[in-house]
């Protein structure tokens, strides 16, 4: 239970410091979301295609702050590198997320 809140709570604030230190982009996406909303206090399921502005922030903050920076896992079967290298079964290997999401090899402007 608390990952499921942790996460939630962390990819939520990363969102709104990313809007807040980004006023032009919190503006574009306040009023798409007020345009969809339609006078309604709550936005139903099939309104969500209509925020595709609002959806690329979310997804770029995502990017920026993932809620899980890094995972690991065991291998269970050995693994041979496309240089030769190789790891055993039974090793652990780390994976750091925000490291990806920041590789400037493959985002044009990483940060």
């Amino acid at each position: 239970m608390f990952e499921g809140h942790d996460t939630t709570a962390s990819g939520l604030s990363f969102i709104l410091y990313c809007l807040a230190c980004h006023p032009e982009h919190q503006k574009l996406c306040r009023d798409e979301v007020c345009e969809a909303l339609q006078g309604k206090d709550t936005m139903e399921w099939e309104d969500l295609n209509k925020i595709p502005y609002t959806t690329m922030c979310i997804k770029e903050s995502l990017r920026l702050y993932p809620p899980v920076p890094g995972i690991s896992r065991q291998i269970t079967k050995p693994i041979t590198f496309f240089d030769g290298r190789t790891l055993p079964a039974g090793s652990v290997i780390g994976v750091s997320v925000f490291g990806i999401h920041r590789n400037s090899t493959v985002w044009e402007n990483p940060d």
